[in-house]
């Protein structure tokens, strides 16, 4: 691993995402050892439950407050929906950790398709093209739309603080 706290510090951006980088990437991979990705793909489901988000519009807004990233929507399909994750967070950790673990994201991404449209589904982390490797991640969601769970009961989605100047499109 590079130094955490020099290639943080030394970049522009660096400094508020210091304290989430030397949890996520120094101290919970030391705790959790071999298990750190099941573990952190549990907890972004964990948290998922804990913050279910409604459409992807607000789930690009919430991984923007809580320092994961920049999500964007790539493409969607009956089975399959590809999301990109990119902008300083996840360009930082990708220049600081040798073997970076994104499963909390991909496990929070999975969770939340699943409240979304009430069947089974799976994220995995997928290779990102050579021009945004250094700086983007890119997850698969998989879903089976005959893979319906059981007695399913939507949570009520998470009522957004919205960016100064942003509408609430949701009529509230």
């Amino acid at each position: 691993m590079k130094n955490l706290y020099q290639t943080v510090m030394n970049d522009a951006a660096g400094a508020q995402y210091l304290p989430q980088m030397i949890l996520r990437d120094a101290l919970i991979p030391e705790l959790l050892g071999d298990d750190k990705g099941a573990i952190g793909y549990w907890a972004g489901k964990s948290l998922a439950r804990k913050f279910p988000i409604g459409n992807p519009k607000d789930a690009a807004i919430f991984f923007e407050q809580v320092g994961f990233g920049t999500l964007s929507l790539e493409k969607q399909t009956s089975h399959m929906t590809r999301w990109q994750l990119s902008g300083d967070p996840v360009r930082l950790r990708l220049q600081v950790v040798g073997d970076t673990d994104f499963t909390l994201e991909a496990g929070f991404l999975a969770e939340m398709m699943a409240q979304q449209l009430g069947i089974i589904t799976e994220a995995e982390l997928v290779e990102t093209g050579r021009k945004l490797k250094n700086q983007a991640v890119t997850f698969d969601v998989y879903t089976d739309p005959d893979d319906v769970i059981p007695e399913y009961d939507a949570p009520q989605p998470l009522s957004l603080v919205k960016p100064a100047g942003e509408s609430d499109d949701s009529g509230d």
